[in-house]
């Protein structure tokens, strides 16, 4: 069964409720105004029955008939007048009729309305009582009709206002049946159509859309009429919520498809690349290509350094795999900032200076805690500061470590004086696998991972990182970390 025909069966079943609940206050008030219990029958003879006849309209009418026979010209004397006000006194209405004319009438009766709706005369009196109309009034009347002595037509009538429901009926029922039925079906087209404009079209449109929405197109957004109100309205607003998640969750689906196929080619590309000089190496040495000593000892140390450099890859792989899927466990602990800062650069110190760089520490003496992975956070210092010194160019080089303390979090810094970047470069080198350099070159292109890794830590500890780069002058690597743990 549709919707549709669900909701009129419920309007109708309601009305059919109302309709008998009313029945049921009518019959106990009926009951307890009568004594009697509503059957048809009894309903019919309360409905239909008239007044009883008055005794002062059955004197009138026999004092008046009595006039009309003897001498009809004794109607309009004066002491037949004087009659006739007594018994007006007591609510009875009298007229007296000639032909077509109205020779006398009581107050509050209109002349035009007697002459349209007076009974007919009849010559035999058979039919003496009934109803007229007065304007709107309804009286009912005692009629003696006789003849004047001119043998003109002439009538006595005894006339009392009558409110009876059948004659009130016989009046205006058809009209008011009519109007009953007429407003009835108004009510059940007004329904239908605010029925089919708030629920139905709604529901037709949304049907429509979650058809397109099951065919895969998930671009369109759903929206239904305006017409719709409450919970067709929300069940609307749930399916396009429901549209929107697909479709964010369809482009993270094509946009993990696409990053794991840029992922597998650039891993293929630089797994490739040492395995080939491997191979090429270990060939030569089969050949008997490196005959001495030392040119075989240059053989085995460039595959030894290429295969370093393989299982370098394959470990950042494996973390940036687990840092990707949320799997890399963080043991976060308090920790002095400025102590921790303080020993990586006491380590680093000699180190660089092998290599002709200097390392300067540009920290303030403040004991800030964070709460950090002291292993993940060393792991994000080491990827900055091998990155800083791939790119030196300059006869004199620096890397400098600086520490800013905030309100709410701490900003730190790794800067170099190397070779620098052009502007376009800045944002794309925390992609996965990126490196400035075309050729890819392993002496200074590393893995690709390095700082790819590094954002995803940041991002864990709730920080933020960015790189500030002009060719030429150096690149300065910023990242926050939150405080936590007792400042002190």
């Amino acid at each position: 069964m549709r919707i549709r025909s669900r909701f009129l069966i419920s309007f109708l079943g309601s009305l059919l409720v109302i309709i008998v609940s009313l029945m049921a206050i009518f019959a106990i008030v009926f009951y307890a105004i009568t004594g009697e219990v509503p059957l048809p029958a009894t309903l019919y003879k309360t409905a239909t029955e008239q007044k009883a006849i008055t005794f002062e309209e059955q004197e009138a009418l026999i004092n008046l008939r009595n006039t009309a026979k003897t001498d009809p010209s004794k109607l309009l004397t004066r002491e037949t007048k004087e009659q006739i006000a007594a018994y007006e006194k007591k609510g009875v209405k009298i007229v007296i009729r000639r032909g077509n004319a109205i020779l006398y009438h009581s107050d509050g009766l209109v002349v035009k309305s007697l002459l349209v709706h007076a009974p007919e005369f009849d010559t035999n009196n058979i039919y003496t009582q009934g109803t007229i109309d007065n304007k709107g009034n309804l009286f009912r009347y005692l009629k003696f009709d006789f003849y004047f002595p001119d043998q003109e037509k002439g009538s006595v009538m005894i006339l009392n206002q009558e409110n009876s429901f059948s004659e009130f009926m016989q009046k205006w029922g058809i009209l008011l049946i009519s109007v009953i039925l007429l407003l009835a079906i108004l009510l059940l087209i007004l329904f239908n159509r605010s029925l089919n404009r708030a629920v139905i079209q709604p529901l037709r449109e949304l049907n429509a859309k979650v058809s397109v929405m099951k065919s895969g197109d998930l671009n369109e957004p759903l929206m239904i009429s305006s017409y719709a109100k409450g919970e067709v309205d929300d069940l609307a607003n749930e399916f396009e919520s429901l549209r929107q998640a697909l479709n964010e969750a369809n482009q993270e689906k094509a946009k993990y498809e696409e990053n794991r196929k840029e992922l597998m080619t650039s891993i293929s590309h630089d797994l490739k690349t040492p395995i080939t000089s491997i191979i090429g190496y270990v060939e030569g040495l089969q050949d008997g290509v490196a005959k001495t000593v030392a040119k075989q000892n240059q053989y085995l140390g460039i595959i030894h350094n290429q295969a370093k450099h393989v299982n370098h890859l394959i470990d950042e792989l494996f973390i940036f795999s687990k840092l990707d899927m949320h799997k890399l466990p963080f043991q976060f602990e308090s920790v002095p900032i400025y102590d921790f800062l303080t020993h990586f650069i006491d380590e680093y110190t000699i180190e660089l200076a092998q290599k002709d760089i200097v390392l300067i520490s540009d920290l303030k003496d403040e004991q800030v805690f964070l709460r950090v992975d002291r292993i993940q956070l060393r792991r994000v210092l080491d990827n900055l500061v091998q990155n800083s010194t791939r790119y030196m160019d300059k006869t004199y080089k620096e890397i400098r470590i600086s520490l800013r303390n905030g309100d709410k979090e701490v900003l730190l810094s790794v800067q170099d004086n190397g070779v620098g970047m052009p502007k376009a470069e800045v944002s794309k080198i925390f992609d996965r696998f990126y490196r400035i350099e075309r050729s890819r070159n392993q002496m200074t292109g590393g893995s690709g991972l390095g700082l790819a890794i590094t954002k995803q830590i940041i991002a864990e500890h709730g920080g933020k990182i960015w790189a500030e780069s002009k060719e030429g002058v150096g690149t300065t690597m910023f990242f926050t970390l939150p405080k936590g743990g007792i400042e002190k």
